[in-house]
C-alpha cells in the first residue's frame, strides 16, 4: 500500500488550485474569445499549434480568453480519415487551451472520408458517428459546462448554446459539401440525403430558439460552410435534395435572425481561404477564420460597442487588427 503524506497531498494538490484559479480568472475578467477552423492541414500547422514551443500555442497561452471555439475541419480533405488521425489531432487541438473548448463538425471529418483517391475510404456516416464520439466524450463537457448556459440540442451535440460576457452564442451542424448532399459514395444515398433534410430542420429549430434569449447584448452563430460562396444552382427543397444550393435557407435563416433583433449579430465560419470580414447589413457581420493552407492563424474576438456593432477582430499572432475585408 502507498503511504501519502500530509505534506506530500498539499505539494500536489496546490499546483492544480492554482491553476484551476488562474483559469477561472481568467474566464472572469476577459471579454474576447478565441476562433479557429481549416486546421491543422499541414505539418506547418501541426508544428505551430504543438505544445510548448509552437507558436500559436504560445499565443492562445499568453492571451487572455473565456474560450476557443473550433469550427471544423480538423483535418486537410486530402488526408484519410483514420481513427489514429482523428485521435492525434483531436490532441493537438484540445490541449492548445486550459479555457473550455468548443467545436462544432466540418465536411473533411466525415462528408469528405469517401473521396476517390483517399486510401483507405469510409461510409461517410460511419465517420460521423465515429467524430461525434471521439469528440464530444465526458471531459468535453465537463469543460463546456464551466460557459454559463451551455447546452446542446437533443441529438445534435455539435450544436451548442451558451453565454459569454453578456453574448449569447450557438453553434450550427453546417457543413461543406453541400452540407451533406454532394458526393455520397459510399452511403446510401437516401439515407444521407433524409439525414441531411433533419439537420436541415434542427439547425433552423436551434437558431429559432437561440433569439428567445432577449437579454444579452449581441449574438454569434458559428459553422464550417462558407454559406456565402455561392453555388448558382437552384435551392434545395424536399424534392430536388442533391445537386442544389444548399446553403440559400441558411443565407435567408442568417438575415432573418438579424432582421428580428436590433443587437449586433456575428456569423462565423470557415471552410474558404480568404481571411477577412464583412459587414452584411446594419447590425450582422460575416467572419470568415484563418486556416485552409491559406493563413495559419487564430482570431481573437471582442464586442467592444454594443450599439453599433463594433466587433473587433485580431491576429492571435500578431496582435494587429483583422482589416482585410471579404469580397
Amino acid at each position: 500500500m502507498r503511504i501519502y503524506t500530509t505534506a506530500k497531498i498539499i505539494d500536489n494538490f496546490v499546483p492544480m488550485l492554482l491553476v484551476s484559479f488562474l483559469s477561472l480568472s481568467m474566464a472572469l475578467t476577459t471579454q474576447s474569445f478565441l476562433v479557429m477552423g481549416d486546421m491543422p492541414y499541414s505539418p506547418i500547422d501541426e508544428i505551430k499549434l504543438r505544445q510548448p514551443h509552437g507558436i500559436l500555442s504560445k499565443a492562445v497561452a499568453a492571451t487572455e480568453h473565456g474560450f476557443l471555439l473550433h469550427l471544423g475541419d480538423m483535418k486537410a480533405g486530402a488526408q484519410p480519415c483514420t481513427n489514429q488521425l482523428l485521435n492525434t489531432n483531436k490532441a493537438l487541438l484540445t490541449a492548445l487551451t486550459t479555457q473550455p473548448f468548443i467545436y462544432t463538425l466540418g465536411d473533411n471529418e466525415w462528408t469528405d472520408c469517401d473521396r476517390e483517391g483517399l486510401t483507405p475510404r469510409f461510409d461517410e456516416l460511419e465517420r460521423l458517428d465515429y467524430v461525434k464520439d471521439l469528440m464530444f466524450d465526458e471531459n468535453y463537457y465537463q469543460q463546456a459546462k464551466r460557459l454559463q448556459g451551455f447546452t446542446t440540442q437533443p441529438g445534435m451535440p455539435e450544436n451548442a448554446r451558451w453565454q459569454f460576457a453578456n453574448i449569447g452564442f450557438m453553434t450550427l451542424h453546417v457543413v461543406g459539401t453541400e452540407n451533406g448532399r454532394q458526393q455520397i459514395l459510399r452511403s446510401d444515398p437516401q439515407l444521407a440525403l433524409g439525414l441531411a433534410d433533419k439537420r436541415d430542420e434542427k439547425n433552423l429549430a436551434w437558431l429559432t430558439e437561440g433569439l428567445e434569449n432577449t437579454r444579452v447584448r449581441g449574438y454569434v452563430i458559428g459553422f464550417q460552410a462558407d454559406i456565402y460562396n455561392v453555388s448558382h444552382k437552384p435551392a434545395c427543397t424536399k424534392i430536388r435534395r442533391s445537386d442544389c444550393d444548399a446553403f440559400k435557407l441558411y443565407r435567408d435563416a442568417v438575415i432573418q435572425f438579424a432582421n428580428n433583433t436590433d443587437k449586433p449579430v456575428l456569423v462565423m465560419h470557415g471552410d474558404t481561404g480568404p481571411y477577412c470580414h464583412q459587414r452584411l447589413s446594419q447590425n450582422l457581420t460575416r467572419l470568415n477564420v484563418a486556416g485552409d493552407y491559406v493563413v495559419s492563424d487564430i482570431t481573437k474576438v471582442s464586442l467592444l460597442d454594443s450599439v453599433d456593432g463594433g466587433w473587433v477582430f485580431k491576429r492571435l499572432t500578431t496582435d494587429l487588427p483583422l482589416l482585410e475585408q471579404c469580397q
